[in-house]
């Protein structure tokens, strides 16, 4: 259904998006939510939201982090 439509699949392990890639299905993950949310104006800052989650424990790369922290979202 997700590729005849079109529709965004939120996957954020890596061996189930590498399936849903190679299912030709459009992919995102928590952060691609962040960033989106942040471009709507849903929340202040998509870094800021990262960061708290990998405080909780969600994985997030500090690589990662550090793309996300030179983004000009809002622009």
């Amino acid at each position: 259904m997700g590729r005849e439509t079109g529709m965004r699949v939120i996957i954020d392990d890596l061996k189930a998006r590498k399936v849903a890639e190679t299912l030709e299905l459009n992919v995102t993950g928590t952060i691609g939510i962040l960033i989106k949310a942040e471009k709507l104006g849903l929340i202040d800052s998509a870094y800021n939201k990262a960061r708290e989650l990998r405080d909780k424990g969600f994985y997030v790369s500090g690589q990662l982090l550090d793309d996300i922290s030179k983004l000009k979202i809002s622009d």
